[in-house]
């Protein structure tokens, strides 16, 4: 019991740290876990366990694989939206706020389904009871 509390504390911890310090740290973590997906999707390694029913399995992995898919296209926006700024805020001589706001909530809702993906990538990871 104890366990499960103080696990669920430390990725409620973890999501907070995320979402309040969205960069640098959101961004690292965010990246850290999507590599470690990838890494065991090219592994062949399961990604869930094998007592989990195969249905519920796959909703799950469809889930997982589309925010994949979203987080994968938001990455670089955010990085681009946030170089054009710098970019064109350099060659005008004064700050340009389309950009900057494009890179920033692109950054935003990468880290937000990045921790959306990495709670359903846990729930899937439980053992059941």
């Amino acid at each position: 019991m104890k366990k499960k509390v103080l696990n669920r504390i430390l990725v409620v911890f973890g999501v907070l740290v995320m979402m309040w310090m969205a960069f640098p740290f959101g961004m690292i973590f965010a990246l850290a876990f999507w590599i470690y997906l990838g890494v065991l999707v090219l592994r062949k390694k399961p990604v869930y366990r094998n007592e989990m029913d195969p249905e519920l399995a796959e909703m799950h992995w469809k889930r997982l694989k589309t925010l994949m898919i979203a987080a994968g296209i938001l990455f670089p926006v955010a990085t681009v939206g946030i170089i054009m700024h710098n970019m064109r805020s350099r060659a005008l001589g004064t700050e340009e706020a389309l950009f900057f706001f494009i890179g920033v909530i692109a950054m935003w809702l990468f880290v937000l389904l990045s921790a959306v993906g990495f709670i359903l990538f846990l729930k899937g990871r439980k053992r059941p009871s």
